[in-house]
């Protein structure tokens, strides 16, 4: 037995050595296998068991190039992933911009209801991925009007009742639009049934209840409750209390009633983190939001 020792010692530290990735000793346990030392069946053993190790040593590097390849990959799709995702928001706030611009309006409108939209959905627990869709069809709820005549778009006067009801297919043409970006598909809810109503009194489908989209049922509180605290052309601004009041009055009618007491928990709080502030400092705000929800290291973790 002693003339093996020294192979045996050699296989156990080759052995211990291989098992924290180091392969050096392989090449002593050749050189002794070939000094013809050893029978041939031990030999043979040996050299075997140094096979294995040089084919092992050979698929880590293997794995070690694949792993550096996976990296570089995917430090291209992250690359990508960014520009898809500035891409896709610059097309949401530039449709949204334009929009609001034509119609007698500043992108501050815009960033309002989607940031009081957010809030809402927020208390609410809503889930991630139904806020990302309330985000994009909050921003772009009139995309619509584009296909509004300015006759009527930004008539000072009441708008007849045939001229109402070519304002209301707004949401036809808003719904035609997003629905033809997969990526906006999401945003539909409250693109088309933003002006519904909960006891079904809107417009266009006069949905009622919960027929109506949840979402729909957040923005219009949302939409409604800027309207009423904002200087329209037809209209001062109502303050805070007063909006209020006329919201609360409405719930069960235009509005949720689950959804209208949530709201009035936090509109006091959301109202001064939003009304108060310029269309920079509201861009500031939503890009929060926007990075949280939509970021490509947010969407590679659903």
């Amino acid at each position: 037995m002693e003339p093996y020792n020294k192979l045996i010692q050699l296989l156990i530290s080759v052995t211990n050595e291989v098992s924290k990735g180091n392969y050096k000793h392989v090449e002593k346990l050749f050189e002794l296998t070939n000094s013809q030392q050893y029978p041939s069946e031990i030999s043979t053993l040996a050299e075997a068991f140094g096979l294995m190790i040089v084919q092992l040593e050979a698929r880590q590097h293997k794995l070690e190039d694949l792993i550096d390849d996976l990296q570089k990959t995917n430090a291209n799709l992250k690359s990508i992933s960014n520009q898809l995702f500035n891409a896709n928001i610059g097309m949401l706030e530039t449709l949204g911009s334009v929009i609001a611009k034509r119609d007698s309006d500043t992108s501050s409108h815009n960033y309002r209801v989607t940031i009081y939209s957010i809030n809402i959905a927020q208390a609410l627990n809503l889930d991630d991925n139904s806020i990302r869709g309330l985000i994009k069809g909050a921003f772009l709820h009139d995309v619509g009007k584009i296909a509004i005549s300015d006759s009527i778009l930004l008539k000072p006067d009441k708008l007849t009742e045939y001229e109402f009801e070519i304002m209301k297919t707004h949401v036809n043409h808003g719904s035609d639009i997003v629905s033809n970006y997969a990526w906006l598909h999401d945003a539909l809810d409250v693109v088309q049934y933003h002006h519904e109503r909960f006891n079904g009194s809107g417009y266009q489908k006069g949905l009622k209840g919960t027929e109506i989209p949840f979402n729909a049922r957040i923005f219009s509180i949302a939409d409604v409750f800027d309207a009423l605290t904002s200087v329209r052309p037809y209209k001062k601004a109502f303050s805070l209390d007063k909006s209020l009041y006329i919201m609360q009055k409405g719930s069960s009618t235009f509005f949720d009633p689950d959804i209208i007491q949530v709201f009035l928990t936090i509109a006091q709080d959301v109202y001064k983190q939003v009304f108060s502030e310029d269309t920079d400092n509201l861009k500031i705000q939503l890009n929060s939001y926007l990075n949280r929800y939509f970021s490509p290291e947010t969407i590679m973790n659903l």
